[in-house]
């Protein structure tokens, strides 16, 4: 599901900077298409995500190495000053029962993503920085202590021709 996640959060710097407050989609707009995506480890695969705004819902189908893998669904929530905040949902091609609802915190070229508890009981979190308008580095991350957290695994994603 975490690698579903990154995927799906592959977008462009460019798509960020145009975000408006009358549309709240608008970086996420950016999402669609398709990516090569580069583990730490040197392993790449391939990304296609299918977007569109489905009425109040945003929603992107994605396939990995060419098979569907998953359905994400972005709500918009309240805004925060400059930041969107989104809740998320991931669906499985395979059908499996759907976890809770995520946040998605968009500040800039930094998104967050993680549970929607705030503090302590943090699992983990997903954080992407973007460093252009096609192209991105994204670390999952688990608390160590108090706002501390450690990295444990990252991907590159590349948006592809």
């Amino acid at each position: 599901m975490i690698r579903a996640l990154l995927a799906a959060l592959a977008i462009s710097a460019a798509g960020i900077a145009a975000a408006g407050e009358t549309d709240p989609y608008e970086a996420l707009k950016a999402m669609d298409g398709h990516w090569t995506v580069t583990a730490g480890s040197g392993r790449t695969r391939e990304v296609d995500n299918s977007c569109a705004r489905t009425g109040l819902f945003f929603a992107c189908e994605q396939r990995v190495a060419g098979k569907p893998a998953a359905l994400i669904v972005f709500l918009p929530r309240a805004h925060e000053e400059r930041k969107l905040v989104f809740r998320t949902q991931t669906l499985t091609a395979a059908g499996d029962r759907p976890g809770p609802w995520r946040e998605l915190t968009i500040d800039g070229d930094t998104w967050t993503y993680g549970d929607l508890e705030h503090g302590e009981g943090r699992k983990q979190r997903t954080v992407v920085t973007f460093s252009g308008p096609d192209s991105m580095h994204a670390e999952v991350q688990i608390p160590i202590k108090d706002e501390d957290w450690r990295t444990i695994s990252s991907e590159s994603f590349t948006r592809a021709p």
